[in-house]
């Protein structure tokens, strides 16, 4: 149902970006009946807004109406919050045309009187259903309504906005139960990551890895799960390359701290030097080097990395990559990688941190 939610989320007008884009952000993950709820590392995530922005933004649309604060609460310790999304009075009325039979129907959510009055009533999920087929208001029905403040469901307002055009398949009751399934599993994905992101969080480290520095890293690796997948795996080549640096005189606390400042996903030895500047003394090359062939091929002179007979250049490119040290040219293979295989970007994040093959299958290969 998240489709109805996001085209009517779209269309109105709250007197605030940042709210606008909240309130987007929640309707994108709303169930059929408008109540929904994200965690504020998906909601930071989806916006790139900062949490004390989503906060007064997240405070302004329960002051206009348009979240309810449920009692309702999800997660380890209860503290994610369950909203209802709402439609105050004089919010925009979104309605859409059935091309089928020229029928329109409402986009909108409940007011709070409508949900407020069916609260006491056993909930189902037959009544929980948007009506379909003949129980659609009709459009002589919707026009004759003119009171600005009743039920967006059920009444049209002069100047409300209409569609021009139907979401697609949304009217349909094959379209419905197939919503219905997408939203379960985004769910069940969502309740899946925040899941494992926890057993991560409260692996047994071992001496010598704070606490506090191994919760940092997590955090830090959850906000970016879509560039680059934070698995059990990932946590275990994160764990050894942590102590592999201790071992060489750079403390974990440094290690993940220069990996958080810089954005990056792998965890790398801390250069204070240029690495733009070949060691022999030639000169520099551009500093977007690594997004061109002739860019790689000209740092690989530089670093005396040749190309193998029979190498592919994709192989070449990753040992130039790794020779060249820590940076976005790293980061963005990674990213890349990521967002084709997780298996994959395990493999290559293990071989730029010199983890050597294991049982779990970590080789040194792209």
């Amino acid at each position: 149902m998240s489709g109805y939610a996001h085209q009517w989320a779209k269309r109105q007008r709250v007197g605030d970006s940042s709210a606008k884009t909240i309130l987007k952000t929640y309707a994108n993950w709303a169930a059929e009946d408008y109540s929904t709820w994200v965690t504020n590392d998906e909601l930071e995530l989806d916006t790139e807004l900062n949490i004390q922005t989503i906060r007064r933004a997240r405070s302004k649309l329960i002051e206009l109406g348009y979240l309810l604060e449920t009692d309702k609460r999800l997660g380890r310790t209860q503290s994610i919050i369950i909203y209802q999304m709402l439609a105050p009075a004089g919010a925009t009325i979104v309605q859409s045309v059935d091309p089928r039979n020229g029928k329109t129907i409402s986009l909108s959510p409940p007011t709070l009187e409508e949900y407020m009055a069916k609260r006491g009533e056993k909930s189902s999920h037959s009544k929980a259903r948007r009506p379909k087929g003949d129980e659609n208001s009709s459009p002589s029905n919707i026009q004759g309504a003119t009171n600005p403040t009743s039920s967006p469901s059920k009444s049209h307002v002069e100047g409300g906005e209409i569609s021009p055009e139907a979401p697609p398949n949304f009217d349909t009751k094959i379209a419905l139960v197939e919503q219905e399934k997408n939203v379960d599993q985004q769910l069940a994905r969502r309740s899946s990551r925040v899941a494992l992101h926890d057993e991560l969080r409260q692996l047994a480290l071992p001496e010598g890895i704070p606490a506090d520095v191994w919760e940092m890293w997590c955090e830090h690796r959850e906000a970016k799960h879509k560039d680059a997948p934070w698995t059990r795996g990932a946590a275990r080549v994160s764990i050894k390359k942590l102590l592999k640096l201790a071992s060489a005189g750079q403390t974990p606390e440094v290690t993940v701290e220069e990996a958080v400042l810089r954005g990056w996903t792998g965890l790398f030895t801390v250069k204070t030097e240029g690495i733009a500047q070949a060691a022999n003394g030639s000169q520099a090359i551009a500093a977007d080097w690594w997004k061109t062939s002739s860019g790689i091929e000209a740092r690989a002179t530089q670093l005396g990395v040749k190309l193998k007979d029979g190498e592919t250049f994709i192989h070449f490119k990753v040992r130039v990559f790794k020779a060249a040290g820590p940076g976005e040219w790293m980061e963005d293979m990674l990213r890349t990688v990521g967002r084709e295989s997780e298996e994959r970007y395990e493999q290559l994040y293990a071989y730029f941190n010199d983890i050597p093959r294991d049982k779990n299958g970590n080789t040194e290969a792209a």
